[in-house]
């Protein structure tokens, strides 16, 4: 099956949400849907498609942030790992205030990740791989050969750990994890900046030559 996507970014730290579909088929879902849900709303109705569930790499605010206002438009469900709960609740409500966003609605999880490898949301076959580091719950969504890595790889770069739940060791040995089961030609698209591939940040990002 091939897949599609549409890229929005969004908010004050520009962040990349992914509503994904496929040629056969409206059905879609969205990856880190990080503010302005409207722009959501429009590009599902201008493309007459169905979204069927919200997925998230993480739980940081400038990714979930849309996530409650596009759970009760669609009545669709909401995944993220178990490990990032301890972003929700009061923590979203007090980072909101921190970074001068209007806080919404706290995202309710529908569905709690723990140690799934795949996850099926509607025809779609998910693959999950956990990649904690930049948050202890921070998961790439692997569809056929394209992957979404969230905040874990950038081009050029990768996220970073100084903020809580953030461990530079434990990132590096996720960013190994990738390097050594994802092959090379398959396309990374990031939570901040461009697309890239596996191969070409094997080759260029200064934080993986010497892995």
């Amino acid at each position: 099956m091939r897949i599609n996507f549409h890229k929005i970014t969004a908010g004050p730290f520009q962040e990349n949400g992914y509503i994904v579909h496929s040629d056969n088929n409206s059905d879609c879902f969205i990856i880190d849907p990080g503010d302005n849900p409207e722009l959501y709303i429009r590009k599902v109705d201008d493309n007459n498609l169905n979204p069927i569930g919200i997925i998230n790499t993480h739980g940081h605010v400038d990714h979930v942030h849309a996530v409650q206002s596009l759970k009760e438009h669609f009545s669709i469900p909401f995944y993220l790992h178990k490990n990032d709960e301890m972003f929700l609740g009061d923590h979203y409500q007090n980072t909101c205030l921190m970074y001068g966003i209007i806080p919404g609605k706290t995202p309710e999880v529908d569905v709690w990740l723990n140690d799934e490898t795949v996850i099926s949301i509607g025809q779609y076959n998910i693959k999950i791989i956990h990649t904690p580091g930049h948050t202890p719950g921070g998961i790439c969504l692997l569809i056929n050969g394209d992957i979404f890595t969230g905040d874990t790889l950038f081009k050029g770069s990768i996220g970073r750990t100084d903020l809580p739940g953030g461990n530079y060791n434990t990132l590096m040995d996720s960013l190994k994890l990738l390097m050594k089961i994802i092959p090379g030609n398959t396309k990374v698209h990031s939570g901040h900046g461009y697309s890239t591939t596996i191969e070409n940040e094997k080759l260029s990002n200064p934080f993986l030559l010497n892995l």
